[in-house]
């Protein structure tokens, strides 16, 4: 089976890294869970951890393959610059989008140095900032200038968020599907190494406020598509969340407001193609819990994913 990857950051308590024992007792817990290939390390603005890499590098299991995801480092950035991105119009928000990429690029390859080369397996970037801040072709030229650099057997992947639609709040609102396959195609034509694609069902669906998206989707991307994480979620609000939130929900058996069922889960694992990086779980945090007990929405999902006969939805 492909391996799995969780996305553990979205359910961490606030302040955990500050922590030592708190945070010695999170990840021994994903490190007993066998059925975890890897974690999802957050790019952030201080690395990919604030009391840095040797850290990290004591807490992660050193079997699991891991990935790293430029979106939380985007998502602060874009905060105090709304034309920070790889496909900003704005010059200079799409070099200082560049330039993050690079270090963490860099953060990553000594990651590797620490740990060995399988310690990390891929690295995620995104279309930001909102698509009418955006220009594709600027997004295209970030492309050809990230693959021209040295990233070892590390994959590159293009993870899409929900696009800009007209007449539709967005959560992230990026460039769409189509144009960032545009930007991939058009840099893999030149000769460049490889970029493939990522989807995440749960913004999928908030794009087309419909559990069918994904599998569109899906469909469009064919063979391109290079992994694909599963979060939920659905039309109406939750005690966590706003209807169409991108906040990591569940599987419906744990939050009923979620769109993403059991068997929906199943039957998009039965449709992806068989050469992906990895399948991704990507959850947060019941309402009220603490500790340990953050973990349970991801853990559920993982038991379904990992073993699809464990779960029905009622």
């Amino acid at each position: 089976m492909t391996s799995i990857v969780y996305s553990a950051y979205n359910a961490a308590p606030m302040g955990l890294s500050k922590d030592t024992e708190g945070e010695d007792l999170w990840y021994k817990a994903l490190r007993a869970e066998h059925r975890i290939g890897g974690l999802e390390l957050p790019a952030l603005p201080g690395g990919l951890h604030p009391q840095g890499l040797h850290r990290l590098a004591h807490l992660l299991d050193p079997r699991w393959s891991n990935t790293v995801s430029a979106m939380p480092l985007t998502l602060v950035a874009s905060k105090s610059d709304p034309a920070y991105g790889l496909a900003s119009a704005d010059p200079a928000g799409r070099q200082h989008a560049l330039e993050d990429i690079d270090s963490i690029r860099q953060e990553a390859l000594r990651l590797q140095a620490l740990l060995g080369e399988a310690s990390v397996r891929a690295f995620a970037i995104q279309s930001a900032p909102r698509a009418d801040r955006s220009n594709p072709d600027a997004f295209t030229e970030s492309l050809r200038t990230i693959t021209s650099w040295d990233w070892g057997r590390i994959e590159l992947l293009v993870e899409h968020s929900d696009a800009l639609i007209a007449g539709q709040v967005p959560q992230k609102g990026y460039l769409s599907l189509q144009e960032e396959m545009s930007a991939v195609r058009s840099v893999t034509n030149s000769g460049s190494p490889r970029v493939r694609h990522l989807l995440n069902w749960g913004r999928s669906a908030i794009e087309g406020r419909s559990a069918a998206t994904p599998g569109e989707h899906i469909d469009t991307l064919g063979e391109a598509l290079g992994a694909f994480a599963f979060s939920g979620a659905g039309p109406a609000a939750t005690n966590r969340s706003r209807a169409w939130e991108d906040a990591h929900l569940g599987l419906a058996i744990d939050e009923p407001e979620s769109l993403l069922i059991s068997d929906e889960l199943r039957a998009v694992v039965a449709k992806l193609p068989d050469a992906l990086a990895y399948l991704g779980i990507k959850a947060g945090a019941p309402a009220g819990s603490h500790g340990l007990d953050r973990l349970q929405l991801g853990l559920s999902m993982l038991a379904v994913l990992a073993d699809p006969a464990t779960a029905v939805d009622l």
